[in-house]
C-alpha cells in the first residue's frame, strides 16, 4: 500500500445523493509528495464523525487525521491515554462513510503499538474499518519497519507526543525541541524514520525554525500543528478551528466562535418552546378536515378528550 509506483492520485467511484455514481481522484501519499515538490500546501483537519467529514470534503480539505484527540474533544475523557481501539474503530467507520477523495489517517491509540506484532495487528483492524494509513507517536523505527513490512501506509508523529508526555503537559511544558539536545533528537529521528519508509510526518509543538530544518531535509511531507508555517501542510483539531471548545490555543486562528452561536441558538429554542412560539404552523403536519372530524367523532364515542374546534 506504499506510494511507490502509484499515480499522484487514484481514480475512485462513489455514489452521491440519489445513488448517482461519479468518479473523483482519491488522494494518496504520492499525491502529497507531488504537492511538496511543487511547494503546494497540504490542508488537514481532524474529524470524528460522518457529518463533519462530509462538510470537510465539500470544503476541499486534503486529509483527515482521526486522532486520539477524539477522547478529549468528543468522548469526555481526561486525556488521550484513555482512548481504546474500540473507540478508534467506531469513529473510523463513521468517518470513512463520509470520505470521497480525502486521505484518512487514524491513530493507533495508547499501548496498542508497544510491540511490532501488536502494532501490525491493530493497524490491520483500522485499515479494515476504513483507514488509508495509521499514525503512531514517537521515534520507533522497529514499529515503523514492521508496519511498512506489512504493506501499510504510515504517518509518524514527533515533537509533543500526548500519549507519552502527559506529565510534561500537566506542568504546562507542551513544546519540544527548544533546547539543543532535544532539537537534534528530533532532526535525527525524522531522518531515521524516513530511512525506514514513513509516508507522512506530523510535527507537533516544536519551534518554527526546527520544523523548517526538518521539512527541508526530508522528502516526506510534514504536517505541522503549532510548528509554524514552513511545514508542508497544517492540521488543527476541527473543534478548535470552529471555536466549539471553551479553551483557546495560541496556534489556532480566531475565525469563528461556534460555541457562542450554539449556545445562543439553543437558548432561543428553549425560549420559543417556553413561550409557546415553537412549533409554529409551518413546522407541523396537517390532517384534512373531514378526516379529523372522523377521528374526533370516534374519540367522543370512546370517551376520549378532544381539543376545541380550532385544532388543526
Amino acid at each position: 500500500m506504499g506510494d511507490r509506483g502509484l499515480p499522484a492520485a487514484e481514480p475512485v467511484s462513489r455514489r452521491g445523493a440519489g445513488g448517482k455514481k461519479h468518479s473523483m481522484m482519491k488522494k494518496n501519499p504520492g499525491y502529497f509528495r507531488e504537492k511538496k515538490k511543487k511547494n503546494e500546501k497540504i490542508v488537514v483537519l481532524t474529524s470524528y464523525d460522518y457529518p463533519t467529514t462530509v462538510i470537510l470534503e465539500e470544503a476541499g480539505v486534503d486529509m483527515i487525521i482521526l486522532g486520539d484527540s477524539v477522547g478529549t474533544n468528543i468522548l469526555g475523557y481526561r486525556d488521550e491515554t484513555e482512548v481504546t481501539m474500540e473507540d478508534m474503530l467506531h469513529h473510523t467507520r463513521a468517518v470513512a462513510r463520509g470520505i470521497r477523495s480525502m486521505y484518512l489517517v487514524v491513530d493507533l491509540p495508547y499501548r496498542t503499538h508497544e510491540t511490532a506484532a501488536d502494532a501490525v495487528a491493530n493497524a490491520r483492524k483500522l485499515v479494515a474499518a476504513g483507514a488509508d494509513a495509521v499514525k503512531f507517536e514517537g521515534i520507533k523505527e522497529d514499529i515503523l519497519a514492521a508496519l511498512k513490512g506489512d504493506g501499510l501506509e504510515v504517518m509518524c508523529h514527533i515533537g509533543l507526543n500526548p500519549q507519552y508526555d502527559q506529565d510534561r503537559m500537566k506542568r504546562g511544558e507542551v513544546s519540544r525541541g527548544k533546547d539543543f539536545e532535544d532539537a537534534v533528537r528530533l532532526l535525527e529521528g525524522a531522518r531515521r524514520l524516513e530511512g525506514r519508509g514513513m509516508d507522512l510526518l506530523v510535527l507537533e509543538k516544536i519551534p518554527e525554525r526546527i520544523a523548517e530544518i526538518v521539512t527541508a531535509n526530508i522528502a516526506t511531507p510534514t504536517i505541522g500543528i503549532g510548528a509554524g508555517k514552513y511545514c508542508d501542510g497544517q492540521v488543527l483539531i476541527v473543534t478548535d478551528l470552529l471555536g466549539v471548545n471553551e479553551r483557546k490555543f495560541k496556534h489556532v486562528p480566531d475565525y469563528v466562535d461556534l460555541r457562542r452561536v450554539m449556545i445562543d441558538t439553543v437558548r432561543r429554542y428553549r425560549a420559543e418552546i417556553e413561550a409557546g412560539v415553537f412549533p409554529g404552523r409551518e413546522h407541523i403536519n396537517l390532517i384534512k378536515h373531514e378526516e379529523y372530524e372522523k377521528v374526533k367523532d370516534w374519540c367522543l364515542a370512546h370517551g376520549l378528550k378532544v381539543q376545541g374546534d380550532d385544532a388543526p
